[in-house]
Parts: structure tokens; sequence; C-alpha cells
């Protein structure tokens, strides 16, 4: 009776100590015991349930076919639009490969000169191939994490779910930006964490954390969440991390990754920081709820407003979630939610941020969303809200292509002087074909005296770079980009050593905003190139002679 007495006070207390500690989210005691000397080899449990090899390859084979289908989507919005501003910007990156570059890291460049085979191909479609390619990848690499962490259902659920955002479909996986490598690797280190999460002394998964880190962080400053958020959930749930060897390790890697940028930034009075500080950095107390509330609705349509729902729904049934995941998806928490945050505090106060920038964190929310998802009774092969999330990714996109070039005209302004002002399909319309007509006009002004050869083209502003694409590189005619630092960005370092012109051209588009460059003493209007779409006016580009 004794005996029995102590073993049910026993169980008694260890219930209670159990239930203490999960109420106030404290880690659960661990009893050691010894370990027999035949057992001591044996692999450690995964933290996931073990799946049939035949069901995650059943899996995994409409994994394949949907990222397939959903890739050739994406391939064919690639070449089927014009480039925009940034891209043509990032064109120009890849021209002169650096360690670094003013506004981000150069693995955007490096991107680009391998979906062009270093340059030889050229066009929209080639420059972007490197983001679809890459888009597919996170997709698969989201698949193969989630499957480890929970199931390869929900690994299924993760997939569709990513590449139905705006954000990763779109910004990240059509468009070639620095969020299209960076998801890459950013989504290989989250694949990384849930290896991390079942078995903490394994040393390869935690150098392959540190590698994919730094090298998210090569694509865009903003990886560094990465690290900021696996400090803050080892310092506030896994302080017996911080006598990991295979820590700090990790950390010494990405640290080496990141040297180029440090030493380029030293040499240049750290401009790459200062720049993103202004950006970023609240200097006055006044709120501005409305530009928070921009900035809200940004995040809520980039990131598809179906996901962003079903996180929310995730974050609400937090307690529901099975208990083996929600060590991982408490990290991605640390990793995502300051992420998002901190973009909304500094909208309070400026009208700085932009709505892509918050693109890494709702992704790595998707998890949460997917495992909730799987973990409700199963009657189809897709869930109603993967469907609708998916189905609204499509039906936007087929309708974004449409309007860019089928839209009668312009939706923007249709006065001569600003015509398309306000319409942003017309920052993917129009350029080649106007682009031609001056090579053309060019080449005749060459051919009768009237300007000498080699008169190059000259912008006032980072934006230029449309131009240079379009207008300049297909008839092989020099570009230079003139003004401060903060508006021309790059072409600063571009343009070291090269002669002022003395004469040059000048092309501004009716529906941007940026000026002649200064210093020129007269700047005659040549002539006007008119852009239709559906049989109306768009939008218009002067060209100007500018003489010093």
């Amino acid at each position: 009776m004794r005996q029995a007495a102590q073993k049910g006070r026993a169980f008694f207390s260890s219930r209670m100590k159990c239930r203490i500690r999960s109420m106030l989210n404290l880690p659960a005691e661990v009893v050691v015991a010894a370990t027999p000397d035949h057992m001591t080899d044996l692999p450690r449990a995964s933290a996931s349930p073990l799946v049939p090899a035949d069901r995650y390859r059943s899996y995994a084979r409409k994994a394949l076919v949907l990222i397939g289908l959903l890739s050739l989507f994406r391939l064919l919005l690639a070449f089927g639009l014009e480039l925009g501003n940034d891209e043509a910007y990032y064109w120009m990156y890849s021209q002169h490969l650096k360690s670094n570059y003013f506004d981000h890291p150069p693995m955007v460049a490096l991107l680009i000169r391998l979906s062009t085979f270093n340059g030889i191909l050229q066009g929209a479609g080639w420059l972007r191939l490197g983001a679809v390619a890459g888009g597919a990848a996170a997709a698969w690499l989201l698949f193969r994490a989630v499957s480890e962490l929970h199931s390869p259902r929900a690994g299924l659920y993760t997939s569709v779910l990513y590449l139905s955002s705006f954000y990763a479909g779109l910004t990240a996986g059509v468009y070639i930006m620095p969020d299209s490598p960076q998801m890459i690797f950013w989504t290989a280190a989250l694949w990384m964490l849930v290896r991390i999460d079942a078995d903490e002394r394994n040393w390869r998964n935690w150098l392959l954390f540190g590698l994919c880190a730094g090298l998210a962080i090569l694509s865009k400053v903003h990886a560094g969440f990465l690290w900021i958020g696996l400090g803050a959930y080892i310092l506030l749930h896994r302080r017996q991390w911080l006598r990991l060897p295979q820590l700090y390790a990790a950390a010494a890697i990405t640290a080496v990754l990141l040297t180029p940028i440090v030493v380029w930034n030293i040499q240049n009075d750290f401009i790459t920081y200062r720049f993103h500080s202004r950006r970023v950095t609240v200097d006055h107390f006044d709120l501005r709820f409305s530009y928070m509330l921009k900035e809200a609705i940004g995040q809520l349509v980039f990131n598809n407003p179906v996901n962003v729902a079903l996180i929310i729904g995730a974050l609400w049934r937090w307690k529901r979630l099975p208990a083996e995941t929600k060590g991982v998806l408490s990290l991605f928490c640390w990793i995502a939610l300051p992420h998002a945050a901190f973009l909304l505090a500094v909208s309070l106060f400026r009208d700085t941020t932009l709505p892509h920038w918050s693109g890494p964190a709702y992704v790595t929310l998707l998890p949460l969303a997917a495992v909730m998802l799987a973990g409700a009774s199963r009657r189809r092969f897709l869930p109603r809200a993967v469907l609708a999330a998916a189905g609204l990714y499509l039906s936007v996109l087929t309708g974004w292509w449409l309007t860019v070039h089928f839209y009668p005209g312009t939706y923007g302004r249709r006065d001569p002087a600003t015509l398309g002002t306000g319409d942003i399909s017309l920052d993917l319309y129009g350029w080649e074909l106007a682009g031609k007509a001056f090579g053309a006009q060019y080449r005749a002004a060459v051919d009768a005296g009237a300007v000498p050869a080699g008169t190059p083209v000259v912008a006032s502003y980072w934006w230029g770079a449309h131009v240079e694409y379009y207008f300049c590189r297909p008839s092989g005619i020099a570009f230079q980009a003139l003004g401060p630092i903060p508006d021309v960005r790059e072409y600063h370092w571009r343009n070291r050593g090269l002669p002022v012109p003395q004469r040059a051209f000048c092309i501004l588009a009716s529906d941007e905003a940026y000026g002649l460059p200064k210093g020129f003493r007269q700047t005659n209007a040549q002539y006007r190139i008119e852009v239709s779409r559906g049989g109306k006016p768009a939008h218009a580009f002067t060209v100007y002679l500018l003489t010093r």
C-alpha cells in the first residue's frame, strides 16, 4: 500500500509539473536515464511521425506536377511582359559584376549572368529565367521542410500556397529582383532549421543553415531576420543551444560570406547602410496612421489575402496545432513576426516602406497554415482554401497580362504632357517598340551628320536603366546617368572615369517623374515617339538634344 501511495504521489506531482510548465510556456523537464551500451549508436527519432515511403512519393509527385504547372504559367508571364525599371537596373548590375552594389548585394547580378548564359541571351524572359526556376526550387524546398516537420500532405499545401503568393509567385518568382535568389536560400535555411530542431547536434544541418543564411543575405540584407529570429528563439526557448559549437560554426560561415559586403562598404564609407537606414530610421514622432494602413493593405495584397487569412487563422488556433510541430513553428514565428511588425512600426512614421519587403515573413508563416489545413479531415485533393488562393493568383495575373497588352490606351492621365501617368502597366509595355523607333532615328541623324557618331544618351535618375536596356543596348549607344548618388545610385560608380558628355540625347517618358540632367546649356526637344495600345495613345517618349 505504501509503495502504491508513493507511486501515486509521484505520478500526480509529475503531471502537475508538466501542466504548470505548459501553461507558462516553459520547456519540459527531461529525465535522463542510463542508456545500455548496445543502444548508444542508435539514431535519434524524428520529431515528425514516420510516413510510408510510397505515400511520401505519391505526395512528392503531386507537388512536382503542381510546381511544374504553376512554373509554366510563370514562365509564360516572364517571356510575355517587358522588363520593368527595377529589372533593367539589375540587368545593369549584371554587366559589371562586383562584390557589392550601392543598394543591394551581388547575388541578383550573378543569377542574371547564369540565366542568360553569361549575357549571351538577351530579352525579358531570359533575364527572368532564374527567377522562375528559383521559385520552383523554393517551393520544392518548402515541400521538403514541411514534409519533415509534419507530413507530405502539409508539404504539398505549403508549396501551392507559396506559389500562390503574389510576392513569391510574381515579385520573386517572375520578375528578376534581389528577392528571387533570396527566396531559394531563405527556404533552404528554413528546411535546415526543421532538421536542426529534430537533431540539434547534427553538424551538417547547422553548417548548411549558416551557408544558406549567408547566401540569402548576399541576395538581400533583409535575410538578416533569419539570424535575428533564431537568436531570439534560442535566448527564450533553447538556451542550451548556446553550448553547441555547431551554432558558432554556422554563424562563422555566415560572417565569412558577408565579408565582401563589409569590405566594400568600408571602402565606400558604409554608404549601403546609410542609404537603407535613411529609409527605415524614425527621425520624428508624428504618427501617420494612413501610412501604416497603406503598408498593412500592401502586406495583405502582396502576400495573397487568402494566404494571410489562413496564417491569421492558424495563429488564432495555435493551441490546436500538433504539439510535435510547435517547436519549429515557434521558431518560424520568431523569424517572421518581428520582420512584419518592424515594417508596420516604421510605416507608422514614414512613407518609405514597400509592401514586398514583408514577403519573406509571410512565406515563413505558411507552414502554420498548411499544418492547420492538413490536420482537418481529408475530403479532396486540395482544400478549398488552397484552391481559392491558387485561383485568385491565376485569375489576377491573367487579368494583369491582359491589361498590359490589350487595355485600350491608358487608365492613367490622358493629357499629352503627362500621358499615361498613374498607369503602372505601362512600365511593362511599349518600351521595346519605342526603342526600335529611336534607334532608327539615331542612325539617321548620325548618317546625316546632325550629330557625331558615339553621341551618348543621358538620364538624371536610376530609372534611366529602362532607357539603357530598350533604347541604347540594341543599337550599341553609350549611356550615362548624371546626378547625385541618391538619384543615380549604382550608376555613380559605373560613371567613374568616363568623360562628361558635351552633347547628348535624353529621353523622357511622359508617365515618369524625373527631369533633364543639370549642367546643360541648351535643351532642345527633337521629336516625340508615341506608343498606342488597343488603337489609342498609351504613353509617349520625348527625345531631347542637350548641349553644354
